[in-house]
């Protein structure tokens, strides 16, 4: 085998590996991106353990098809960046769409989630929803408010008992 295929199969198997291990995969257009837009980008993501790279649609057509990912095929067409989620299911999702939202040069394209491939348009639905901390602030605050309101009532009653 020549080396250069050697260093092929290596790297589809490396995204293979990532598209199998992420909690959650997004890819985005970045080619109007400056190189000091796409470090900050960059170290967003790291902070929330999100791994950016830059590969090759033919490689990553590769690695989809084997981890079973093969309806990708459709929107790996220009420059793409491929984002992999391993800590927070939506980290992903959500960095890239904030930064998309001061950046749009930044576009997202596609993704995966909970094993599934999504377009466009479901990724950035998915990038809106709540996070599960913050449902479980949520929800800790609406069982919260009726022993507040509770507790504002009795202290009504006890303060006109007491004039």
């Amino acid at each position: 085998m020549k080396p250069a295929m050697k260093i092929k199969t290596a790297v589809v198997s490396e995204i293979a590996n990532n598209f199998k291990t992420a909690n959650s995969a997004v890819i985005v257009e970045y080619q109007k991106l400056t190189v000091a837009e796409f470090t900050e980008l960059r170290r967003m993501l790291t902070k929330q353990d999100v791994n950016i790279k830059i590969y090759k649609n033919n490689l990553v057509s590769l690695a989809a098809k084997e981890a079973g990912f093969a309806e990708l095929d459709q929107f790996l067409t220009g420059p793409n960046a491929f984002a992999f989620g391993v800590g927070e299911q939506m980290a992903a999702a959500k960095t890239l769409a904030k930064f998309a939202k001061t950046h749009p040069a930044l576009k997202l394209k596609a993704g995966i989630y909970e094993g599934k491939v999504l377009d466009t348009k479901a990724i950035i639905e998915i990038a809106s929803l709540p996070t599960k901390d913050e449902l479980l602030a949520m929800f800790a605050s609406s069982l919260l408010y009726p022993l507040r309101m509770f507790a504002i009532a009795v202290k009504e009653i006890a303060k006109t008992k007491s004039e």
